[in-house]
């Protein structure tokens, strides 16, 4: 039977669990995270029975594409059923990978369920500040979903770079002021929580985050440009769990789990917050148990099948996966087809191999100077591609850092110019 549990039962007393970057549905290269995702919200529906959690916020990124496949879908909706019969308040709002429009589908049953849904923002700030209260507790959450530059500013022709960069950044600033102004006008004196799903300057981010600095302009946005009045603020978009600046109340929980072979070392956590009587008293790290280990082993063909034979698998849930790495400084035929042997005698090995690659050193002199076994495109980033012609040209120093950032502002150029005709094809499509 679903009930809505009282807050004032701990005397004022309020919990709040702040986790992002879910990412429901992620492959780590070819290998499916379902289990890893499973194990994760089992425990999460636990933790948040016996430590007695009152609000869970998720920042954006439940899932890792805009359309989820049934699996995922059947993740979210089978964790959100387990917390039904414990009676607790949920918001999510939406990030950069999700499709707002699919969170939003069951947004309004959701809410008789104490489950609230902000897929994207309407600029109704009704829809984005809502009010935990129950006796003596009191708190306002700004649920601030992922916001896109359409969102934030209107198309300007002969627009520079520059200029739509400080146009997305003032828009951003503009939203959280606005809601500030809501709070202070229809709710005085309530302490206020803010979540965004957004970079923030200064950010340390992973190895599978190297774009954030360059698609979209959002990498200008500032700690300093979030308006006072936020007791806390909870971010997601960052995996490496960190406090931004001097700021120990504008956070990045961090992905729950590893999501790249870059986050097997990062301390995965969610962070627990507690509010006695309006304020926020104490901000606590939960550590999410390992529940399987990722290991790089590189070096050369030798080094490799030494490390692979001594590679004692832990005490984790789930098998380890191991990224491999052979590194060989002329190419020859034999180190291939030692290459393929040594894939064929660790295929049954207590770990799983998710990634083999074969770098011959010697080999630079086009886009295809680096073999790489078993490569594929979805592997690579758009920069990883340039970086690669420009290693073949031997282009390095400064002309390297100026031919980079001119790529970049291109590359951002063209997909902004390309999204609307992109959205209208598949729109003529669809009719």
């Amino acid at each position: 039977m679903l009930f809505t549990r009282s807050l004032s039962s701990k005397r004022g007393v309020m919990k709040i669990l702040h986790t992002a970057d879910w990412h429901l549905g992620k492959r780590l290269y070819k290998h499916d995270l379902r289990d890893d995702h499973e194990l994760f919200l089992d425990w999460l529906a636990t933790l948040v029975d016996e430590r007695d959690i009152d609000v869970l916020l998720i920042s954006g990124d439940v899932f890792d594409t805009t359309n989820p496949n049934d699996g995922s879908m059947s993740l979210y909706y089978k964790f959100l059923t387990r917390m039904l019969p414990l009676g607790r308040r949920l918001i999510i709002t939406g990030g950069n990978h999700d499709s707002a429009s699919k969170l939003n589908a069951p947004r309004e049953l959701l809410r008789h369920l104490n489950i609230h849904v902000v897929g994207c923002t309407t600029n109704n700030f009704s829809d984005e500040v809502i009010r935990l209260a129950t006796g003596s507790t009191d708190l306002l959450v700004a649920a601030v979903p992922y916001l896109r530059d359409a969102d934030l500013r209107q198309s300007v022709s002969g627009q520079s770079f520059d200029e739509r960069i400080e146009a997305v950044r003032t828009g951003i600033r503009n939203h959280y002021e606005r809601i500030v102004d809501y709070c202070c006008q229809d709710y005085k004196d309530v302490p206020r929580l803010a979540m965004g799903h957004l970079y923030v300057n200064g950010a340390t981010i992973s190895e599978s985050e190297r774009e954030i600095h360059s698609v979209g302009g959002q990498a200008a946005f500032s700690s300093e440009h979030f308006p006072a009045g936020f007791d806390y603020v909870a971010l997601g978009h960052i995996h490496v769990p960190q406090t931004i600046g001097n700021h120990q109340t504008i956070r990045y929980s961090g992905s729950p789990i590893p999501l790249s072979f870059g986050e097997r070392d990062n301390r995965h956590q969610l962070l627990e917050l507690t509010v006695d009587n309006g304020q926020l008293v104490n901000v606590e790290s939960v550590p999410v148990p390992r529940f399987r280990t990722l290991r790089h082993v590189g070096g050369t063909m030798d080094e490799v099948r030494e490390a692979l034979e001594n590679l004692c698998s832990p005490e984790d849930t789930l098998s380890m996966l191991v990224e491999v790495l052979v590194e060989e400084e002329n190419e020859s035929l034999s180190v291939r087809k030692h290459f393929e042997q040594l894939q064929r005698d660790y295929a049954q090995a207590t770990f799983q191999i998710a990634k083999t690659r074969l770098v011959f050193r010697n080999k630079l002199k086009g886009l295809d100077s680096l073999y790489i076994a078993d490569t594929v495109l979805q592997d690579l980033t758009y920069l990883d591609v340039f970086g690669r012609r420009l290693d073949a040209s031997l282009v390095e120093g400064d002309d390297r850092v100026t031919l980079v950032e001119t790529y970049k502002k291109l590359y951002k150029l063209v997909t902004e110019q390309a999204a609307p005709l992109l959205h209208e094809n598949s729109t003529n499509t669809l009719s």
